[in-house]
């Protein structure tokens, strides 16, 4: 079966084409809109939804070209539908929708954060092992940080997550506020790593926050780090590297933290890190025993959709969202 997925999030427009039967990735194309949203420093939903509109279809027709395919032979379509900016997904589904309807074949919805979740399994395609099952995932990203013990394929469950801001959010924000350029959080990462000679983690004493369970909370360090820089400005850059590397280990300590108690309580020595925050070099060099997946399969990427979508169809369970051509027509909006 020959698989075209697409992922639209956020503010990337991702295609991606499998083969369920040679297990191959055919093409892995990422459009990035970040040029439209650096002007505002951050990612504008509205914006974005209309860059899908135009980077979709570009990335579709690259994908198809570096597949060998024609868009005949594509026996199934799959694209998220949830989570994420509403506008940006609407425009992926309604996109794969039409498209599936004109070349009357099915298509499947699918959740973005279960595909992050095996996104580990890409490694398959490129003839690599991947870590033997079960293990505990942490899904940490821009919008989400979830924790998940995840027992086979399909088969896992939710650990916690944020009471309030992912991860990722907090490194943008702090970021932002050291006015570092967008993307804010991947830049401060770069520029504590670049000075690293002048970078004092331990200098201040951030918050780590204390919560229950397998929780994160991110907004009380979001707010001490303000406070920080109010009653200090204006900042030489010897004390912002000083704050952005005090305040990247505080939120890589509480990961750090919550990763090893879960594992210690649920007996699970294999931790997967994936996610946006995943590429953060900080925190790969503090749980050097994770695996992580390789960076361009850490950030928003379609193979993830189409390596989940594989799995689902070899169990059998790759089921057609309404107004696929495979089912009855109906009015219910999908």
């Amino acid at each position: 079966m020959k698989i075209l997925a697409v992922d639209t999030s956020c503010d990337e427009s991702c295609v991606a084409i499998v083969d369920t039967e040679t297990n191959r990735l055919l093409a892995d194309v990422v459009h990035s809109h970040i040029d439209a949203m650096a002007a505002y420093g951050g990612v504008v939903p509205e914006i974005a939804s209309r860059e899908h509109l135009v980077g979709l279809p570009l990335a579709i027709d690259q994908a198809i070209k570096k597949s060998g395919l024609s868009l005949a032979e594509i026996d199934w379509f799959a694209v998220t539908n949830r989570p994420g900016l509403v506008g940006a997904l609407l425009v992926g589904v309604s996109y794969i929708k039409a498209l599936a309807f004109a070349m009357n074949k099915p298509f499947s919805t699918l959740n973005h954060i279960e595909a992050h979740l095996f996104s580990p399994l890409l490694a398959t395609l490129e003839g690599e092992t991947v870590p033997a099952f079960p293990w505990v995932a942490l899904v940490v990203s821009g919008g989400h940080t979830e924790m998940f013990l995840v027992e086979d394929f399909l088969k896992y469950r939710w650990l916690g997550g944020t009471r309030d801001d992912a991860a990722g959010e907090a490194f943008d924000k702090i970021g932002k506020l050291l006015k570092l350029s967008y993307p804010a959080g991947p830049q401060l990462d770069r520029w504590v790593k670049e000075k690293a000679s002048e970078a004092d983690r331990s200098a201040i004493a951030f918050p780590r926050a204390q919560v229950s369970g397998y929780e994160f909370s991110f907004s009380g360090l979001k707010t001490a780090v303000n406070e920080y820089i109010l009653k200090r400005s204006p900042l030489d850059e010897a004390t912002r590297v000083t704050i952005a590397a005090s305040a990247q280990e505080a939120i890589v300590d509480a990961l750090a933290s919550q990763l090893e108690k879960a594992t210690t309580e649920l007996g699970v020595s294999q931790v997967v890190i994936t996610g946006g925050v995943a590429c953060n070099s900080r925190l790969r060099a503090k749980i050097p025993t994770a695996y992580f997946p390789r960076p361009r399969h850490c950030t928003d990427n379609a193979a993830m959709v189409a390596v989940l979508a594989t799995l689902y169809a070899r169990a059998d369970r790759l089921e057609p969202a309404c107004g696929s051509a495979s089912v009855e027509p109906s009015l219910e909006f999908c």
